[in-house]
């Protein structure tokens, strides 16, 4: 594991669904609005027979129709991680850059952020807007797909991270993958955890936020 011992030589990076939120949003969004049909098209993209741009939009043509008043509600109901907010003032006080990746939709996690009072964290997701005919996605970032993701987690650390600095990738699951040959300091949970342990890949395990504050001040002392 690779530690330059400086805080201005590191740059972090962090899923959201299950990671910074303590659901996958999308999962049960998706879920909830297909009455659980949507369940068959994440099979398959769990057997990697589909890339996430095909999930998600095989998803969302299982969605019953819906309001925005409806959508929005249901996503207000979703919950953040409460030490997310301790680990973000050690990364702000230290002036370290943070950016959330995500393979899910940029409209629930700038809405359930914004929903906790936080701001100013670069969001690179896939975009998706409410229209009377259910959910219109843009994938920006498809062009740089590895061929399994909407929006690879490995092409933003490669182009986000400079030269000489140490990234550090925060993740639990399936979609996390693509991050762990492009960072230094890997934190993972869930089955992104389960697969490093398989794989023989080093991580640091962890359950909340408060863990990864703690880990972080004791490998770099000179955080403050």
């Amino acid at each position: 594991m690779k530690s330059n011992g400086t805080n201005h030589n590191l740059v972090v990076f962090s899923d959201f669904d299950g990671t910074i939120s303590t659901q996958d949003v999308g999962n049960r969004l998706f879920h909830h609005f297909s009455q659980g049909k949507s369940e068959e098209t994440v099979g398959k993209w769990q057997r990697n027979e589909i890339d996430s741009r095909q999930c998600l939009i095989g998803e969302a043509a299982s969605m019953r129709p819906f309001t925005a008043d409806e959508l929005f509600e249901f996503i207000d109901s979703f919950e953040i991680d409460t030490s997310f907010h301790e680990f973000l003032s050690l990364i702000r006080r230290n002036d370290i850059p943070l950016y959330l990746l995500s393979d899910g939709l940029d409209l629930y996690i700038n809405r359930i952020l914004a929903n906790n009072n936080i701001n100013g964290i670069p969001v690179f997701a896939n975009k998706a807007i409410v229209t009377p005919d259910g959910f219109k996605f843009e994938f920006p970032y498809f062009e740089h797909s590895c061929g399994s993701c909407a929006n690879c987690k490995g092409y933003h650390i490669k182009t986000l991270c400079p030269e000489g600095h140490t990234s550090i990738y925060i993740g639990d699951g399936k979609s996390d993958l693509c991050a762990l040959p492009e960072a230094d300091i890997i934190f993972a949970k869930d089955y992104l955890a389960n697969y490093c342990h398989e794989k023989k890949i080093e991580f640091l395990p962890f359950d909340n936020f408060s863990g990864i504050t703690k880990l972080l001040t004791e490998q770099f002392p000179n955080l403050i």
